[in-house]
């Protein structure tokens, strides 16, 4: 059995949007299945959504999240529309409290075994949140996972708080990846890099 949790469709017009809406709902009660109204929106998005939400006095459009993702309207260099994707806000609690019990779970553990724990989930965590857009997040998991890391070795330190000088050599022998934007043949792509 398979399940259709989430998908987005889009329209160009209103009137297309809501009659979809309707006969959506109509065909999933024949089969006995029904919208999650919780999730379930309509929103104005797009080129034409950027104006509409300065003449009612907002300063941006609304936005949605969709697999991980907040998407929202902007502009490229050209002024031109563009949609751009970062982590959902939720995304990053996650990915921080997993961050924060993986390192908890191994305070006692040698550097090294750290290491390689933190590698293996930072490399998960990039390759699915690495796209066009996005390095910021993604900088910022990085980030928090020197911090907490360090925090933790202060902690079991006899000497006191491990500085960051001495930090810096540890991550000298034993580097935690790195978020890195490369070109592909279908845009932009992060991936983990020593």
């Amino acid at each position: 059995m398979r399940y259709l949790d989430d998908f987005v469709l889009c329209f160009q017009y209103r009137s297309d949007a809501l009659r979809v809406h309707k006969l959506l709902e109509e065909r999933l009660n024949q089969f006995g299945l029904e919208l999650a109204p919780e999730k379930t929106r309509l929103i104005e998005f797009g080129r034409c959504a950027q104006r509409d939400a300065a003449k009612q006095g907002k300063k941006r459009p609304e936005t949605f999240s969709f697999l991980g993702c907040t998407h929202y309207c902007t502009r490229n260099r050209k002024g031109n529309f563009k949609v751009e994707r970062r982590t959902e806000c939720k995304r990053l609690q996650r990915a921080t409290q997993t961050i924060q019990r993986l390192i908890r779970d191994m305070l006692h553990a040698p550097g090294q075994q750290q290491q390689q724990a933190l590698n293996h989930y930072l490399r998960g965590h990039y390759n699915y949140d690495g796209i066009a857009g996005n390095i910021q997040s993604l900088l910022r998991i990085s980030r928090l996972t020197e911090k907490l890391w360090r925090k933790t070795l202060s902690r079991r330190s006899q000497d006191g708080e491990v500085h960051w000088e001495k930090f810096q050599k540890l991550t000298h022998s034993f580097p935690l990846v790195r978020p890195k934007l490369s070109i592909t043949s279908v845009g932009f792509q992060a991936y983990a890099k020593l």
